[in-house]
């Protein structure tokens, strides 16, 4: 981003636009708003801008804020669905002042994230340190699939660019959740930034109270933060770090990106009940034995821990080889 010019003779009237600028937009919550809204370019509705798909109450204040500074301004609901307009002329005022952020918002440019300090929780830590020596027990076979992941974000980074991975199984209850949250941990473990996880399946149920034990069991934190059927789980690996957001949800869900990333299919059933998935640059099968087969016998913990710690194993391998 260029600097701000600074005028002293009107320094007071300078700093508070610079505040405004970081109260708006230096937020991720918030910058996702406006980036979903930008990318539409103000050409649906008669320049009303969708924003049906943003549901969580974090976004809503985030909204709140934007409509505070007039960069929004009224709402329609039509069909069961919400609309803000852009005012374009305070949008110009931010556009001329902050030119690197709107080509970024307008997706010219990608600026990477600025990496923030993390304090991995140490049984985590331990957890992946001992995981490493084990490199040499994945077949060569295995490696050349998992490789692919790590050449994806790799052509990501040279992009300047995000990297989404979607890990999808049936039910988006065990394995998938296991992949989500152990590619954020491995892209925290190497210093790779920019890189968003999520899961999904082809239907929804809940994310498994024995997975969420095996996880915590390697050294996660997970706080369930609504009580329903399909409960939303923060799952913490360290201080200072955005948590992994687990439920069920159908892989086309609009919690997941619908454009540019790669797929990671975690189970057979999901590789061939999925024939198509739309928007998708990379698709690969890393198929793993379902630890439900085990559920309520004496292997319970044994099996669930087992499948954990090797999905762990192969996501930190795929990260090892990231340029």
């Amino acid at each position: 981003m260029n600097e701000l010019e600074i005028d002293t003779d009107n320094s007071e009237k300078n700093w508070l636009e610079l505040s405004m600028y970081f109260s708006l937009f230096s937020h991720s919550n918030r910058l996702a708003t406006f980036l979903e809204i930008a990318k539409h370019g103000g050409s649906v509705e008669g320049y009303l801008i969708p924003v049906n798909s943003l549901h969580d109450s974090t976004i809503k204040n985030n909204l709140a804020l934007l409509k505070k500074h007039q960069i929004l301004t009224g709402k329609l609901r039509s069909n069961q669905n919400l609309f803000y307009q852009i005012n374009y002329k305070e949008l110009d005022r931010f556009k001329a002042q902050f030119d690197e952020f709107y080509k970024l918002a307008s997706g010219e440019v990608f600026i990477e994230e600025p990496k923030k300090e993390t304090a991995m929780y140490p049984h985590v830590k331990k957890y992946l340190e001992e995981l490493i020596p084990q490199f040499d027990s994945i077949s060569e076979e295995r490696k050349t699939i998992l490789k692919k992941i790590g050449n994806y974000i790799s052509e990501k980074r040279t992009q300047d660019k995000p990297a989404h991975l979607v890990y999808i199984c049936t039910h988006n209850s065990r394995r998938s959740h296991f992949g989500q949250i152990w590619a954020k941990v491995a892209a925290d473990f190497y210093g790779i930034p920019n890189v968003h996880t999520y899961s999904g399946g082809t239907e929804a149920t809940a994310f498994n109270p024995n997975a969420i034990e095996a996880v915590k069991r390697a050294g996660m934190k997970v706080q369930k933060t609504t009580d329903t059927e399909n409960p939303v789980y923060h799952v913490y690996h360290a201080e200072n770090q955005e948590p992994s957001v687990c439920f069920s949800k159908a892989y086309d869900a609009s919690q997941n990106p619908m454009s540019e990333f790669a797929a990671i299919m975690t189970c057979s059933d999901a590789e061939e009940n999925c024939p198509f998935i739309p928007g998708v640059e990379l698709r690969i099968g890393t198929t793993y034995d379902d630890p439900k087969a085990f559920d309520n016998s004496p292997l319970q913990d044994e099996k669930y821990d087992e499948r954990c710690r090797q999905i762990a194993l192969e996501t930190l391998y795929a990260f090892s080889t990231i340029q």
